[in-house]
């Protein structure tokens, strides 16, 4: 009878951290809503148009190197 009510103790104080992680002041714990994909593709597209709209204007024909290249000789 010992070891039944012994057994019985270690298992249930093993089990106790376990059960304890799903619960929150005595209630049960819910994750946080997930945002739908569609929600949040709209929210990620508006950010990245906004960025967009904050870089300025540069030119098309910018050229880091114009100044190593030697010039091409006429004929």
């Amino acid at each position: 009878m010992r070891t039944f009510v012994a057994a019985a103790v270690t298992i249930a104080l093993l089990t106790m951290p376990a059960y304890s992680q799903g619960l929150t002041n005595g209630k049960k714990h819910h994750p946080p809503e997930q945002k739908t994909e569609e929600s949040k593709n709209k929210v990620d597209e508006k950010a990245y148009k906004s960025a967009l709209d904050r870089l300025p204007n540069q030119k098309q024909n910018f050229d880091p190197w114009q100044n190593v290249r030697e010039k091409p000789q006429a004929k």
